[in-house]
Parts: C-alpha cells; sequence; structure tokens
C-alpha cells in the first residue's frame, strides 16, 4: 500500500525485493525524512560545543599550561645552571661519594690545572693534591666541619696542577644528598689564590715601605739636626781660614760628604712618603755631574758628558733630582758588567701645542743617558715605571718608579728607549727656569757680613748653637727658644722693650712642644709683616714646599752652610716689608 502523507525533506529512501518461489515479484520502497535528526543533531551539537569548547579551555590554559610553563621554568634554570657551572672562575668538581670518582667537572678545571675535562671524568682527586698528607688532613677535618658548618672551608691549601707546579688555593668541599638524606657526592670548589697572594704581599710590602717612611722621618730630622752642626761648623771654620791651606781642603772634603748624606735622607724619604720638592734654581748640568761622580765612584764605567754652552737653569728639588739621575746612572752601569761608556748629553727644547710628548707648551732642558749595555726587552718597556717591578735578583723595584715619580712633580718627564743587546737610552724632560741662578757655587764668596736681631727657635741644643755661632759670626743678635711658646714670649718682650727681632728662624717640628706652622701664624696676629723662616731636615708637610702660603718669608734645609744662611737672612734683611 502507498502513504498518501507528504514528507519534509531531506528524504531518506530504502528499496527492498519482494521474492515468490524465488522469484521476484515486487518490490517495496520505504521513505523517511531526515529533518528530525538533523534537528535534534544540531541541538545536541549546540549545546555540546560550548561546553566541549569550555572544556577544553579550562584544561588547556589551567593544568597543561602550568605544567608547560614549570617544564619550561626547569628548562631554563638548567640552562641557566648549566651556563653558570661553565663560566665559573673556579674549578668545580663533583665526586661520587661511593666510588670516590669525578663524575662531571667545569672547564676552569684547564685553565686552573691544566687538565681537560674528559682526562679528569673518572679519576680520583689524589692527583690534585702535593701530597698524601695534605690530601689526609682534608679528610680528617671534613666530617667534623660539614656537620657543625655544613661545608669544609679551608682558606689556604696547596694543590698541583699537571706540570707538578704548586700553586696556592681556596678549598670548599660541600656534600649533596638524595631524597632519603643519603648522601651521594661532594662538590669540590677549588679557587687559585695566587694573584690574591700577590696582592697580599704587596700590601705587606707597600706597608713595610710606610713603616719605613714613618721610621726614616724620624731619623732624617735627628740624623740632619747633627749634621747642620757639623756643617755649619765646618763651613764656618772653612770660611776664615786661608783657602788655600791643605786643612781647608780636608774641610772642604768633609762639607761635600755631609751635604750627600743630607742627599741620602731626601732619597730614602722621596718615594716612601711622597714628599713635595722643595725647589731652587739651579743648574741640571752641575746636579748630573755630582751624582754622576758620587754613583760612579769604584766602577768599571765611564762617563761622557756633551754640554752646551746656552744651557738653561731649571727649577727643582736638587736632591730629589740627584736621586733620578743617581738610580739612571746605576742602571746604567749595572747593564754594563764588563765595564763601557756612558754618554749624557743636554739640549734645550721647546715643546708645542700637540707635540706627542705629554708636556705643557714651554722650554725644557732633555738629558739624555746613554749605556752600551744589555738593554731590556721589549715586553718589559711598558712595566719598568711600575712600583715592585724589578729584573734583578736582589732588587726592590723602586728605583724607576721612584724617578718617574720625582719627575712627574717637576712638571716633567722621562722616556725609555731600548735595544736588546744594544743598548738603553733614558731621557728627562725638566722645564727651564726663567730665573736666574742664585749664585755660582764655584764663583766668588758671599759677603758674610750683617747686623739686626735674630729669634732661632729649635728643640736641638747643637742645632741652636752652630746656627747661633753662624749667625754671630756674621754681624747678627742672636736669641734662642726651645719652643714655639717661648718664642712667642721672647718675640713679645721684644717688641715691648723697643727692640723687635728682625728675623725668626724656626725649625717645622718640635716633639711634645708647638712647631713653626703653628707658631708663625700666632706671631702674624701679633706683627703681619714678620719675617719668619722654617727650617726642616726634610718633611712631607706641604709647608716646605709652598712656605709662603703659610706666612713664612723664606725656607732653609737642614743642614746647611754658613753661606746659604748668610744669604738667605741678608735677602730677607734688605726685602721691602
Amino acid at each position: 500500500a502507498e502513504s498518501e502523507g507528504s514528507i519534509a525533506h531531506p528524504v531518506l529512501m530504502r528499496s527492498f525485493a519482494l521474492m515468490d518461489s524465488g522469484i521476484v515479484v515486487g518490490k517495496i520502497e520505504i521513505y523517511r525524512s531526515l529533518r528530525p535528526l538533523l534537528m535534534r543533531t544540531v541541538l545536541i551539537a549546540l549545546i555540546m560545543l560550548p561546553l566541549g569548547i569550555l572544556a577544553f579551555l579550562t584544561l588547556r590554559l589551567l593544568p597543561i599550561r602550568v605544567l608547560s610553563q614549570a617544564e619550561e621554568e626547569l628548562r631554563k634554570s638548567k640552562l641557566l645552571l648549566e651556563k653558570t657551572f661553565a663560566s665559573l672562575h673556579d674549578a668545580v668538581f663533583i665526586v661520587d661519594a661511593r666510588s670516590g670518582k669525578i663524575i662531571d667537572c667545569n672547564p676552569a678545571v684547564f685553565k686552573i690545572f691544566g687538565y681537560r675535562q674528559e682526562e679528569m671524568l673518572d679519576q680520583g682527586m689524589n692527583s690534585l693534591y702535593v701530597d698524601e698528607q695534605k690530601m689526609n688532613e682534608l679528610k680528617r677535618y671534613m666530617d667534623p666541619a660539614i656537620q657543625e658548618k655544613g661545608y669544609l672551608s679551608i682558606p689556604e691549601f696547596e694543590m698541583k696542577q699537571r706540570d707538578g707546579s704548586v700553586f696556592p688555593a681556596e678549598h670548599i668541599v660541600i656534600p649533596f644528598e638524595d631524597k632519603q638524606y643519603q648522601r651521594i657526592g661532594w662538590v669540590h670548589v677549588i679557587r687559585d689564590i695566587t694573584e690574591r697572594k700577590k696582592t697580599e704581599a704587596e700590601m705587606l710590602k707597600s706597608q713595610k715601605i710606610e713603616s719605613l717612611g714613618i721610621l726614616a722621618g724620624g731619623i732624617a730630622h735627628d740624623f740632619n739636626n747633627l749634621l747642620t752642626s757639623i756643617l755649619g761648623n765646618v763651613s764656618l771654620v772653612k770660611y776664615f781660614m786661608n783657602p788655600s791651606g791643605e786643612t781647608s781642603e780636608i774641610l772642604g772634603e768633609i762639607e761635600k760628604v755631609t751635604l750627600k748624606a743630607r742627599d741620602l735622607t731626601r732619597q730614602l724619604l722621596t718615594f716612601s712618603k711622597g714628599g713635595e720638592p722643595i725647589k731652587k734654581t739651579t743648574s741640571l748640568v752641575t746636579v748630573t755631574k755630582d751624582s754622576v761622580s758620587f754613583a760612579l765612584r769604584g766602577a768599571k764605567v765611564k762617563c761622557t758628558f756633551s754640554v752646551p754652552d746656552d744651557i738653561l737653569p731649571v727649577y727643582i728639588d736638587e736632591g730629589q733630582m740627584n736621586q733620578v739621575i743617581n738610580n739612571l746612572i746605576i742602571n746604567a752601569d749595572q747593564a754594563m758588567p764588563g765595564g763601557g761608556v756612558i754618554e749624557v748629553s743636554f739640549k734645550n727644547i721647546s715643546i708645542a701645542n700637540g707635540h706627542e710628548l705629554p708636556l705643557a707648551k714651554g722650554d725644557y732642558v732633555k738629558v739624555s743617558i746613554h749605556d752600551h749595555g744589555i738593554g731590556i726587552p721589549r715586553e718589559n718597556l711598558t712595566k719598568i715605571f711600575d712600583p715592585y717591578f724589578t729584573t734583578k735578583p736582589n732588587g726592590n723595584g723602586l728605583g724607576l718608579a721612584t724617578a718617574y715619580s720625582i719627575v712627574k712633580k717637576h712638571d716633567g718627564h722621562i722616556t725609555v728607549e731600548s735595544e736588546v743587546g744594544i743598548g738603553t737610552t733614558f731621557s728627562l724632560f725638566i722645564p727651564s727656569s726663567k730665573d736666574t741662578l742664585e749664585h755660582d757655587k764655584e764663583g766668588k764668596k758671599i759677603s758674610l757680613d750683617g747686623t739686626g736681631r735674630i729669634l732661632i727657635m729649635d728643640d736641638d741644643e747643637a742645632v741652636r748653637k752652630s746656627t747661633g755661632l753662624m749667625l754671630e759670626r756674621i754681624g747678627y743678635e742672636v736669641s734662642y727658644a726651645i719652643d714655639g711658646t717661648e718664642a712667642l714670649d721672647l718675640y713679645k718682650e721684644s717688641i715691648v722693650r723697643g727692640n723687635p727681632f728682625h728675623i725668626v728662624i724656626m725649625d717645622l717640628t718640635i716633639p711634645g712642644g708647638m712647631g713653626g706652622k703653628e707658631t708663625v701664624k700666632k706671631l702674624l696676629a701679633i706683627n703681619p709683616q714678620v719675617k719668619a723662616i722654617v727650617s726642616s731636615g726634610y718633611s712631607d708637610d706641604p709647608v716646605m714646599a709652598d712656605y709662603q702660603a703659610y706666612g713664612f718669608k723664606g725656607v732653609i734645609i737642614k743642614p746647611y752652610s754658613i753661606e746659604e744662611l748668610s744669604a738667605l737672612v741678608a735677602k730677607l734683611m734688605h726685602a721691602a716689608e
């Protein structure tokens, strides 16, 4: 039968054959609408799709994303750890606790010990220790230290490189454990402290130098007080006796040696205490020749000089510049152990703007000291002026460093040129002076006469007596004070009496009392026109280098001769108020 009803599209049709005794006698067709099924499917899809998306997002964005982030952080941490492990400057070994074998190490092992990483794997730490006794000491202290602190630290421990060289190391041992707190290995961190030990040695050396400077300062003060008495009396006797006599020549030698002794005390202090130069206009040629003569006594080498007639004077500290020349000449002498010739030449030069030398524009005197010795290797040329650098077995590395420091304080420069097997040339560039030489040491005598009242303040009785005797022989009336307090009382009293002192000569330092720097301030308060001279054997106090800024009108360095004392006092006596 055929249905008369209409079916909504879409339609699904099925066809089946009708059989009778195996013979097809007809067929049946069935039609069915798919709309209800599709509508239910769409409805279910519309309901389930948002639920599925929500479930997906929940699963994807929450636990899975967190897990992914954790994995990424873990990967980054592992990478950072590996980079840190590889970039450490200290050697790090990871040792298995059961076998005692190294299971990992960082690249710093090669730099410190000379072994490649793969060479150390499956090896023990024994080959890195200097001897078994050291290793046993390490093991003995390990467990107690770890129980107390959680690690073992040895500040200094001798270890051995692949080539057998021994070096000091800082050694730290840290245990690591599994989840059950069972010890499964050790981390050995080894730091090469060779450079630190060198730095500590340099600091100790610097402290020794500083202590030496303090000690030398006290010695120089007392020593130069003695030399002041000796030189003052010798120059006084020498001046008033027959200049052609044999005794006068002997006294002249004593005078020269005394001045050399004064220079030696300054040399001792110049680098260690960094004293500012006490300058005056003088001849660099004379200073150089005197220094060369002193340095080459008994040496196998000789020295030649090339000196133009027009060499300009310079404004220098004679004692400090003498030390520079002395160091350079001794180096030249030592560079020619078999003897030879040192050539010293002088030249006036002008430096213009833009010159390659690090010098200000102006006129300079250039002194070149050339030897024909062993020379200096090229790799050492940039180091020779560094403090404590030396290639000499018994050297202290201070000679050229001192020379460099002194020249720089004179606003000059020092250069070096050298070729191994040929020789070395040191050149000094010292600013010239526009002033004329104060006096010619080889020329006529300075007039030793004068009148006036002078007050001498010094705690050393021998200095007071010798200085006073020189001034009295010249013609001055002299009074004495032991310290600043007594000097102030005498100065005030002289004003009250109407017979004031014309000049006051004061020692810079008075142990246990008021020295020259404090006293001159009080004298200036009494009389702003006071003519005060500061005196010292040697001091790193800036007063000596810049005395005028502190109220003094002159400076004189102990020991001094009668000529030096007379010239300074006469100059101030005739100076305008």
